[in-house]
C-alpha cells in the first residue's frame, strides 16, 4: 500500500511542474515547484521505506524457514 501511495505522491508532484509553468511568459510559480518537489521527495522516500520492509520481512520468512 505505501509503493501505491508513493507513485501517487510523484504523479501529483510531477503533473504540478507540468502546471506550474506559465506557456505565455515562460516563468515559473515559485511555490508550486516547491510544492512539487516536496510531494516527489516524500513519495520516493514511500516508496524505498516500503521496499526496505518488504526485503526485511522476506529476510525473516527465510530465517524462519531455515530455523
Amino acid at each position: 500500500m505505501m509503493a501505491k501511495n508513493g507513485l501517487f505522491l510523484i504523479s501529483i508532484g510531477l503533473i504540478l511542474i507540468m502546471l506550474s509553468a506559465n506557456a505565455n511568459t515562460g516563468v515559473y510559480d515559485g511555490l508550486s515547484l516547491v510544492t512539487a518537489a516536496f510531494l516527489i521527495i516524500v513519495g520516493i522516500a514511500l516508496m524505498l521505506w516500503h521496499k526496505r520492509r518488504a526485503k526485511l520481512n522476506n529476510l525473516n520468512k527465510q530465517n524462519r524457514t531455515l530455523s
